[in-house]
Parts: C-alpha cells; structure tokens; sequence
C-alpha cells in the first residue's frame, strides 16, 4: 500500500475535526450537524482502516501490523457512536460543534500513539491524545467542581508526561536512535531509572496506582460525556503504547517486572475497595478503571506476546462498556439516585446497562469474562500464580459495587428523572449496541485474539 493510503485514516479524523469545529458555518441549519459529520468521518475511517492493510513508513517511525490494525479500527468505531450518540442524545449543553471536534482531535492522537514507533513521534502523539482531553474534562466552564478536576487532570498529566520524556531521552541517548526497535538500555543504575521513569509517565496516563488520584475528582466534575469518551476510547491506544515499550524495555532490566507487578496489584486494591462506598456513578467509574488498569498490567507483567495481545484484547473489552454505562449515566442520571426504578422508566436501557456492569465483572460468555481468561492464563504461563489469583479474587470483590448499580436500577422504588426525562432512540440504540457487542466481542474472540498479531 502507498504512502497515504496508510495514513488516511489519520487525515480523514483531521479533515473530519475541522469540518466539525467549523459546522455553524459550514452547516448553519443543523445545530449538531458537527457531531454527525464527525462520527461519518469516523466511521468512514473505520472502513479505510480495515482496508488498508500494514506497512512501514518514514522510515520505521510508523508502521502498522495486525495488532495496530485491530486497535486503529477498535478506536475508530468506539469515536464514531460516541459521536452518533453525542448528536442524538438531546442534551442541552451547547457548543456541541466544539465538543465532538476535540473528541476528533483526541481520537487522531490515539491513532498516531496505536501505530508509532520512534520516541518523538509516540510523545507527540500522547498529547495530541491528551491535551484535548484537558479541554473535555472542563467543558463545563461555569461549574467550579469541572474547572478544579481538569485541572488537576492537566498538572499531573503534565508531570506524566515530563516523567515519559526524561526516561525516554535517557533512552534515546544509550541508544543513538529514537526508534523503539533500536532501544537499548545499559545495565546498571542507569537503566533502570530510565525504564522507571517511561512506565511511570505510562502508568499515570493510565490512571494505575499510584498514580491515580487526579481521576476520580477529574470523573466527578467533568461533564458525563467527556467522561464517557475520555476514560475508555483513548486508553485502547494508551495501553497499546505501553505494550510495544514494554516489550523493549522489559527484557534489558530485571527490575521492570516487579515494577509492573507492583502497580498491578495496587491499582486492583486500591480501585476495587475505593469503588465501594461512591453513590456517584463517574467517581464509582474512576476506580473501576483503576482496578482494570490493574488487570491490564497483570497481562503486561507476564512479559510475553501472548499477555500483550490479550491485554490489549482487555483494553477492547473494557472501553465498550465501560463508555455505554457512562452514556447511561449522562442521559439518565449521575447518581445511584438518579438511576432508581429506571428499569421501570427504561426498561431495555435497564437490560442492556446490567449487561454491560456484569461484563465488566466478568461474566461468561460476555467480552469481560473471555479477556480476563486471556489476561490470567498468560500471567499463570509466566509463572505468576498468585498475582492471577488476586486478579480472580479482585474481580469477584468487584461485584459488589457494580451490583449496587443493577439494584439501584431494578430493586429500587422510584428516583429522580435525571438530566434527560425523555429518552433519545439514536441515543438508546447507542447503547444497546454497546450492550450486543459485549456479547460479540466475548463470542468472536478467537478471530480478534488471531488479528492482534504484533510484528504483522
């Protein structure tokens, strides 16, 4: 394939952002024409994507195999019904045209993060996925509660980042290249505080412990869209990006293995147990996904192709739901509260939500259940029994706290209305889509786990 062929996905989401952030011209008749224009480019992109194929480009700095192929698309669909789903839900937050341009932004940064290969090139593509993220978690500018989480958001992003490029540069300068593949790490002190430094900033971007303090006030006052958006398409990419430098790093130093092992097992405590008593449902959702974070880590500690293929298999299987049941939360309540007796209201809103909460579980045969089996069978092959046992023990605490969602919902009397009494059918198809491809995904995963096929 050509040279720009590879690359269209990239600048159809370009071409896509800018049609969308310029719609009240453009389009000035259709006050969410943006969002729809966004998610067609999306999904177009999708499709140019799958068709493609691999290759390499700039001389190895890019460079797309069949596991960048399967997180390209992953990220492409998941941006596309988030943007479906934006512009038929209804709400009445305005400046819609503006939302799902950065929402464009950060999905294009995700891309260029899934499929580079050069340091440079995977620190700009990490904030290009982050800094418009800044400006969704903020979006809200007269709610104080959505200023102060962004911010806290932004600082230690920041901080994450400056910890990625001081490892990456003591890296880069061991190596004499910027390439990935060309990494090489002295042994000694040296090495190991260069590969400390590169998974720290990674685990950050990942909200993994101990790093994770900035997300559940960043979740709580951000708009429940953002949130819906930022806490689960760009982390497919994330993860993706920790998994090609581990791959590097991990092998040139003992220490990146307990380093990873470690993280693992705090942010699966720490996200299970913190998860308990919260009644919001976003702060419910911020540890949820420190604790997958966790479970993600257990397959990178395995240090194998098989841990990385099924943690990324795991980073698919947590966004989809995980974005469906913030939707809910953004279109009928924030709050255990808000979400009382909706099985009455909405029943099949109801359903398809306890669906997802108990594939997040891991439930069988749904997506959650099927990448947790890949997730600890790789970690048991590597030897680590007993962090595949707490992983077990983890998920099983975890239902506790999503039951209480699925209580609030069936078992509970009457509730508030939410931010949206009536219901949205692109809004509710959006959903329940989510829903039927957690049951696809945990189906289907043999032919997903043979396309992620790294070095393809």
């Amino acid at each position: 394939m050509g040279t720009w062929t590879l690359i269209a996905p990239e600048g159809l989401l370009l071409a896509g952002a800018l049609v969308a952030l310029f719609a009240d011209v453009l389009l000035p008749a259709r006050e969410r024409a943006g969002a729809w224009v966004g998610a067609g480019f999306a999904a177009i992109a999708a499709a140019v994507s799958v068709a493609a194929g691999g290759g390499t480009l700039f001389g190895g700095q890019f460079a797309i195999d069949g596991a960048t192929q399967v997180a390209r698309a992953a990220t492409l669909v998941l941006t596309a019904v988030f943007l479906a789903w934006l512009a038929g839900a209804g709400l009445k937050r305005g400046r819609v045209r503006e939302f799902a341009a950065l929402v464009l932004f950060a999905a294009l940064g995700s891309l260029l993060m899934a499929a580079a290969r050069d340091w440079i090139v995977l620190l700009l593509a990490l904030e290009t996925a982050t800094m418009p993220a800044y400006v969704l978690m903020g979006f809200d500018r007269g709610d104080d509660r959505s200023l102060e989480g962004a911010l806290k958001y932004f600082l230690l992003s920041m901080v994450a980042s400056l910890l990625f490029l001081y490892g990456a540069s003591f890296v880069i300068g061991m190596s004499g290249s910027t390439l990935l593949a060309a990494s090489r790490l002295q042994p000694g002190a040296i090495g190991v505080v260069a590969a400390a430094f590169v998974f720290a900033g990674l685990l950050a971007k990942l909200s993994a412990a101990p790093f994770q303090w900035w997300s559940p006030d960043a979740y709580a006052g951000a708009p429940s869209p953002a949130v819906a958006f930022v806490s689960s398409v760009p982390k497919i990419a994330g993860l993706f990006a920790f998994a090609r430098v581990a791959a590097v790093l991990a092998p040139q130093t003992a220490a990146a293995g307990p380093l990873l092992v470690a993280a693992a097992v705090a942010s699966m405590l720490v996200g299970n147990l913190a998860a308990y008593p919260q009644t919001d449902v976003r702060r419910l959702m911020a540890y949820s996904g420190v604790a997958h974070a966790g479970y993600l880590l257990v397959g990178l500690a395995a240090g194998t192709v098989a841990g990385a293929q099924a943690a990324v298999f795991y980073a698919i299987a947590y966004a989809v739901p995980s974005m469906g049941v913030m939707l809910v939360a953004a279109q009928y309540g924030e709050t255990l509260d808000d979400l009382r007796g909706l099985a009455t209201r909405r029943p099949w809103v109801a359903w398809a939500t306890g669906l997802m909460l108990v594939s997040l579980v891991g439930v069988p045969p749904l997506a959650g259940f099927v990448g947790k089996l890949y997730l600890f069978t790789a970690a048991m092959r590597s030897g680590l029994v007993w962090l595949s046992v707490l992983a077990v023990v983890m998920s099983a605490v975890s239902a506790g706290f999503y039951l209480r969602v699925i209580r609030a919902m069936f078992f509970a009397a009457g509730g508030n209305a939410g931010p949206a009494a009536r219901g949205s059918r692109v809004a509710s198809a959006v959903v329940a889509s989510c829903a039927i491809a957690v049951i696809v995904i945990g189906v289907a995963s043999s032919p997903l786990m043979g396309a992620l096929a790294f070095g393809r």
